[in-house]
């Protein structure tokens, strides 16, 4: 159902309230941004906003602007998205995080309303914009709060299957029929998830690619006591298919289930080793960090380090006992 509609043009206002009515319309209809370097005399700028089920659908022309989104300008918003944005005419530099891009006609990007982000265009612009639901785009796009400030090229592959349905979904959502438009707005992320996926053979080993799997393995790291850690419960954690998951970690040589066991035996034998986890049996040192099954703990214990859990402790305690031995008598 089409929600509500806004138009709006400086041209209704006196020059020197049209760059501050810009500011005043975009709080309203997209997000606080800190506007900055436009002529304050005179500013010519038409804004059209679209809310459509839980998508807004925008269209901003305006004179070259400079734009900031701080902290405390994201704590102002009430409602979180990613936007997804082209150009029809203009240029502009979109920077979020690390991530930067040089948006122009034929570029696609994204960026997230709930971060510091900033935007300079020295020329006029046309840009349209669907804001994307974070629910709904968290869901359906594996990382993409990793690919905001990036872009894909609208004139190739993905990309350009990705523009041509931007551009007709702008011209045309309302005229799809109401019980259609669910279907047709989730295609639409799903084609974003499609479009900025770089392929497994030019990812490997990417910038993109570690930081999305140091995000996973810290989830892990936090998780290791829990038995029904999983590949299953990762990816919906992260709202992954368990095949992506995976896949991310064999392009980088190891495969879910060896990282997790591994962390969780490297973890089981410092407790081993520690004093202070003396008085836990080796049973509960074994629940303590995810294993169901002590026979289970055991054998797995023995393969890693070749011996068993109670003579690997045995030997690291006389080994202590050594050393302090030996610093007494110093």
């Amino acid at each position: 159902m089409l929600l509500s509609e806004e138009r709006w043009s400086s041209a209704s206002l006196p020059p020197p309230r049209q760059l501050p009515g810009f500011q005043e319309v975009l709080d309203r209809t997209h997000f606080h941004w800190s506007l900055a370097g436009a002529d304050k005399e005179r500013y010519g700028a038409k804004v059209r906003r679209r809310a459509i089920n839980d998508f807004v659908f925008t269209q901003v022309v305006c004179d070259p602007i400079a734009g900031f989104r701080t902290i405390d300008d994201v704590k102002r918003g009430e409602d979180d998205y990613f936007c997804l944005l082209y150009f029809e005419e203009g240029e502009c530099l979109l920077q979020q995080g690390r991530n930067e891009s040089v948006v122009r006609p034929d570029i696609i990007s994204v960026w997230d309303s709930t971060r510091p982000a900033m935007f300079e265009n020295t020329r006029a612009l046309h840009q349209l914009s669907i804001l994307i639901p974070h629910r709904m785009a968290t869901t359906i796009v594996p990382g993409i709060e990793d690919m905001c400030g990036l872009s894909v090229d609208g004139s190739v592959g993905l990309g350009s299957i990705l523009l041509s349905h931007l551009r007709q979904i702008h011209k045309t959502v309302e005229t799809v029929d109401p019980q259609d438009r669910t279907a047709v707005l989730r295609a639409t992320v799903e084609l974003l998830a499609a479009a900025f996926r770089p392929e497994p053979d030019r990812i490997a080993g990417s910038a993109f690619r570690r930081a999305l799997l140091g995000r996973v393995q810290e989830h892990i790291l936090a998780h290791l006591g829990d038995p029904a850690l999983s590949a299953a419960t990762i990816a919906a954690a992260f709202r992954f298919s368990p095949r992506y998951l995976h896949r991310l970690f064999e392009e980088f040589g190891v495969t879910v289930g060896t990282w997790i066991r591994e962390r969780r035996l490297m973890a089981a034998r410092s407790d081993l080793a520690s004093r202070t986890m003396a008085g836990y049996s080796i049973t509960q040192i074994a629940m303590r960090h995810g294993f169901a099954d002590a026979s289970h703990f055991s054998h797995a214990f023995r393969d890693a380090f070749g011996l068993s859990p109670r003579d690997y402790r045995q030997t690291a305690s006389r080994a202590a006992d050594d050393e302090r031995s030996s610093l007494l008598s110093k």
